[in-house]
């Protein structure tokens, strides 16, 4: 109750208030719009409307840190993915470029090494020399191993275009 006892027999309203009602129905009566208002509390804490306000806080802070704590965890995925992907992405992309330059260096070896073994051929029919089987293979397996690398220099031009 907001009206209390005092040491001289008399009562008061609140803690503060001065001790010169008779009786506490005087004193509830003389203080009606503020005892009305007020909403009882236990005693030695807070005010209602202080516990109103951290009840309120509380719930937004409450709703601001899941808040908070879920556009981190979006941050981090998203970033830790992005770095990871974007790592990726140029490890690939220079893995290509590599296998692009060895693949034209192989070819050009092959090449080399196809006209050579052409130039042999054509060289032993010509003087009528009967070559091993082995070396006719040999060039045949060139041919075949010259479009196999010819495909695959094509397919990286490919995959550069999708990039």
């Amino acid at each position: 109750m907001p009206c209390t006892k005092c040491e001289n027999g008399k009562y008061k309203w609140g803690k503060t208030g001065e001790c010169k009602y008779d009786s506490k129905e005087e004193c509830e009566k003389a203080n009606p719009k503020k005892y009305s208002k007020m909403k009882p509390t236990p005693l030695g804490k807070k005010s209602y409307e202080e516990y109103e306000k951290e009840l309120k806080e509380f719930n937004l802070s409450k709703v601001e840190k899941v808040e908070l704590a879920l556009i981190d965890d979006f941050e981090k995925k998203f970033d830790t993915t992005l770095d990871r992907d974007l790592k990726t992405s140029t490890s690939l992309i220079d893995d290509l470029r590599k296998a692009e330059v060895a693949y034209n260096k192989i070819e050009s070896d092959y090449l080399v090494s196809l006209k050579l073994g052409e130039t042999l051929l054509a060289d032993a029919k010509e003087l009528g020399v009967d070559l091993p089987t082995k070396i006719k293979n040999k060039v045949e397996s060139a041919k075949v191993t010259i479009k196999d690398i010819q495909a695959n220099i094509r397919n990286i031009k490919k995959m550069y275009n999708l990039l």
